[in-house]
C-alpha cells in the first residue's frame, strides 16, 4: 500500500510527463513538508505548464472529483489562464476537467 503523499506525487509527475509530450514546459509547484502551510500553489494547483502565450494550471487528484467551487472562482477571477482538474482513476488513467466561465 502507498501513502498518500507519495501517491499524489506519483500521479502528478504522470501529468506532467502528459503534458511534456504534447509540448508544454512544466513545473510542479506543490510544496510538500510539514512546516508548509501553504502546498499548492495559490493554494490550488499542484501543476503550472506554459506554451507561448498560455498558461495552463492543473489540479491533480486520486480517484475523487473534488469540490470545484474554488477552482471555478479562480478561473472566474484571473481568466487569463486555463485551469484543470486532472483526476486519475486507478488502472485507467486520467479523466480531465476543463474548467471554463
Amino acid at each position: 500500500m502507498m501513502n498518500s503523499r507519495a501517491k499524489g506525487k506519483r500521479n502528478s509527475n504522470k501529468c506532467i510527463k502528459l503534458l511534456e509530450k504534447e509540448g508544454w514546459v512544466c513545473a510542479d509547484v506543490e510544496k510538500a513538508s510539514k512546516y508548509i502551510s501553504k502546498k499548492d500553489l495559490f493554494n490550488l494547483w499542484d501543476v503550472m505548464a506554459i506554451k507561448p502565450f498560455r498558461t495552463k494550471l492543473i489540479q491533480v487528484k486520486s480517484n475523487r472529483k473534488p469540490v470545484l467551487k474554488p477552482y471555478l472562482d479562480f478561473r472566474i477571477e484571473y481568466p487569463q489562464f486555463e485551469c484543470e482538474v486532472w483526476i486519475h482513476i486507478d488502472r485507467k488513467g486520467f479523466k480531465i476537467i476543463r474548467l471554463v466561465d
